[in-house]
């Protein structure tokens, strides 16, 4: 199955939802870099996606806990909940 996939430009953040596009309400999207935060939770357990004056997604890099997995970010898998956090926090650095 394929999941969610995240590719970085200058300014954007796109998300191909792929096989989990019914669960998250989107198919594809690009979100400018400047609108997008991330927060780890305190158990490590899942990563908040907010984007301004739209929905927030709970997101894993295995799918547990009720979260959308995401299979990569640039080409790359993450492998923990801490190091998707990274990866996604490296996106808007």
């Amino acid at each position: 199955m394929a999941n969610i996939v995240i590719t970085s430009t200058t300014n954007s953040i796109k998300v191909d939802f792929n096989d989990l596009a019914n669960a998250a309400g989107v198919k594809k999207g690009v979100w400018n870099k400047g609108r997008i935060t991330f927060e780890l939770d305190l158990l490590d357990s899942k990563v908040r996606v907010l984007v301004v004056g739209e929905a927030v997604w709970l997101v894993s890099f295995d799918g547990s806990s009720s979260t959308l997995q995401i299979d990569t970010i640039n080409s790359v898998a993450p492998t923990s909940n801490s190091d998707l956090y990274d990866k996604l926090i490296a996106l808007i650095a």
